[in-house]
């Protein structure tokens, strides 16, 4: 009988593919924002199909549920490595695609194999939410470090889109202008908010006009973002996860303790 029984079991395995395996996702286009050079990884905008026959269990999400403004993120599966979250840049159901912008690292594994990955060519993908709620605040400022601007400007215009928010501000820190991306993109987004959306540069290998000089610390937290009602403020901060630390603990040495004035407050 127990011989049978894990029989049973092993052909289950057999024919039903583990929920962390994904569903084949195309990719349509590829946009290149940064080129690469001597002083710069390159960036690239990737639009992938939204599969539409996946069959998603356990943890995994279709892509189509999945809440950008929140955090949820996208694991793209990496032959012989692991999953790798990606947040997505944009999610347009209607034209049922998705983009996801990264850096291209030196050695990064699955940037690297994303890199190479061809339009018309299929890699394993699925949704995973963050389990995170909206904590409502009237001010919102967004710290984005390099890269993190891919989740941070998205949130940023969700934040303005909802329409509770009656200031949005949002600090972006690179080492050169040259690091930056989506100009056109912030250009419409003040146009469109001009009285509500505010972008700030900090660059820390570059003095120009109209940017901050140096790097992010409680003095320029302070100097960027200014409420007139310090309780109704909430922050986020989008890097890495020694990034986001340092910058709470920044936000706590200017009376802004986390999790009570974060935007998005982890779940558990």
């Amino acid at each position: 009988m127990l011989f049978r029984i894990m029989s049973t079991v092993a052909a289950v395995f057999a024919t039903e593919a583990p929920w962390f395996t994904g569903v084949p996702t195309k990719l349509i286009k590829k946009t290149t924002l940064i080129a690469a050079t001597t002083d710069h990884l390159p960036v690239y905008t990737l639009t992938f199909e939204i599969p539409k026959d996946g069959t998603f269990t356990g943890r995994a999400k279709p892509h189509s549920e999945l809440r950008i403004d929140l955090g949820d993120v996208v694991k793209m599966v990496i032959p012989n490595y692991k999953p790798k979250s990606y947040s997505m840049s944009a999610l347009r159901i209607e034209e049922n695609e998705f983009d996801v912008t990264l850096k291209v690292y030196p050695n990064g594994r699955a940037s690297g194999f994303l890199d190479r990955l061809k339009v018309g060519e299929e890699l394993n993908t699925f949704g995973i939410s963050a389990k995170r709620t909206r904590n409502v605040g009237e001010y919102v400022g967004i710290v984005a470090y390099g890269v993190g601007m891919t989740e941070g400007l998205p949130i940023a215009k969700a934040e303005l889109e909802k329409g509770d928010a009656k200031r949005v501000v949002l600090l972006w820190a690179s080492r050169t202008s040259d690091d930056t991306f989506w100009n056109d993109d912030i250009a419409s987004l003040t146009k469109q908010y001009p009285e509500t959306f505010e972008m700030v540069h900090i660059l820390s290998r570059e003095k120009r006009e109209g940017c901050l000089h140096g790097r992010v610390n409680p003095n320029v937290l302070q100097q960027v973002f200014q409420p007139k009602d310090s309780e109704d403020a909430r922050f986020l901060s989008v890097g890495t996860k020694e990034m986001m630390r340092m910058t709470d603990g920044y936000f706590a040495e200017n009376n802004y303790n986390m999790p009570k004035h974060h935007l998005i407050p982890k779940m558990g």
